[in-house]
């Protein structure tokens, strides 16, 4: 298989990761900054990553049945496919965010918990570590992620927590505590998708198979 062919589907992964990064930090900063406008952008530039995602399938799948690729290359193909399957599924969260600003009509929540916040830095620095390593292929720092992921899960589980008790206490406000708690489902399902493409990227770089989601 030829080198180029290789680094073009390298390339084309490492767009679509800074792709779906920057959707998120959008999508994230509609939410923070009660940003309409915003919010909306990042609904209409999804369909920028679903196209990218499937030019690499076709991409993927086209050097498997043409190339015949065999030990690492084939190794390397597989993890591109399974990594931006999760790209993928990142963009689609980013966008769940984005729609609770717009059903929120542009209001600033006055259930928010004080984690939210924390929660979504974590995830954001679980997706700079992804995309790094995607960037860089030097998988050191990938298995921080298996404890950046535990991380969110606790902040996910003490907002939740906070979010179903104040809609116990005012049901005048469960309506804006059911978007929040779509907020930090996707928070929860981005960190879980990195830690996905932390292993692939790991298995990809090393050959060894790891467990980030412990």
């Amino acid at each position: 298989m030829q080198e180029g062919q290789l680094e073009q589907l390298k390339n084309e992964i490492t767009q679509m990761a800074l792709i779906a990064q920057a959707g998120f930090f959008q999508a994230w900063s509609a939410f923070q900054g009660v940003d309409l406008k915003l919010a909306k952008d990042v609904i209409v530039r999804d369909e920028k990553l679903n196209v990218l995602a499937e030019k690499i399938f076709k991409m993927s799948l086209s050097l498997i049945a043409l190339q015949a690729p065999v030990a690492t290359d084939l190794r390397t193909i597989g993890s591109y496919l399974k990594i931006a399957t999760d790209l993928e599924r990142i963009g689609d969260h980013a966008v769940k965010i984005a729609k609770v600003v717009v059903r929120l009509n542009g209001k600033k929540s006055s259930l928010s918990p004080k984690e939210i916040p924390i929660m979504g830095e974590k995830v954001a620095e679980m997706l700079e570590v992804c995309v790094q390593a995607i960037q860089s292929g030097d998988a050191r720092h990938l298995r921080l992620l298996d404890n950046m992921d535990d991380g969110v899960d606790e902040y996910y589980k003490k907002c939740f927590d906070y979010i179903e008790w104040s809609m116990e206490k005012r049901p005048d406000l469960v309506k804006e505590g059911v978007q929040l708690i779509k907020v930090i489902q996707s928070l929860e399902r981005i960190g879980d998708h990195a830690t996905n493409i932390g292993e692939w990227t790991l298995y990809m770089c090393t050959g060894s198979i790891a467990d980030l989601n412990t």
